[in-house]
């Protein structure tokens, strides 16, 4: 019994929310949102040409990246402390949209992002 508790209670630690916890966590979201770059690219091209697969390659390459790096991210935070803070992906897609693809950004995609933000801050809060 005393080897289960040791177990958990030094498990305990590695779960406590961060900044660098959270930047951690946001390194995986934005490698995700990268996959989504790569397919609005990929559409950009017709089936099977070079380009349509050179986009649809580094898609599975970032997809990939992403599914190794998120189980290390689940294996050391509570699921609920990763899966809310995985939410910010709407913020660098956003900026991705502003910055890559010049589209615009409305003040209703802006107060969304920021509710967003609010509740990802309060799930946080909450894991302290």
């Amino acid at each position: 019994m005393s080897a289960e508790k040791k177990s958990t209670d030094s498990a305990s630690p590695a779960k406590r929310i961060t900044l660098l916890s959270i930047m951690i966590i946001q390194l995986g979201v934005v490698i995700y949102t990268g996959s989504g770059i790569c397919s609005k690219m990929t559409a950009n091209y017709p089936a099977m040409s070079f380009m349509w697969l050179f986009w649809l390659g580094l898609e599975v390459v970032f997809l990939g990246v992403y599914a190794i790096f998120w189980q290390q991210i689940i294996k050391r935070f509570d699921l609920s402390i990763a899966y809310a803070n995985r939410a910010f992906a709407i913020f660098w897609s956003t900026l991705w949209a502003m910055l890559i693809f010049r589209e615009k950004v409305t003040p209703a995609n802006t107060i969304g992002v920021i509710v967003i933000f609010a509740g990802i801050m309060l799930v946080n809060q909450d894991a302290k």
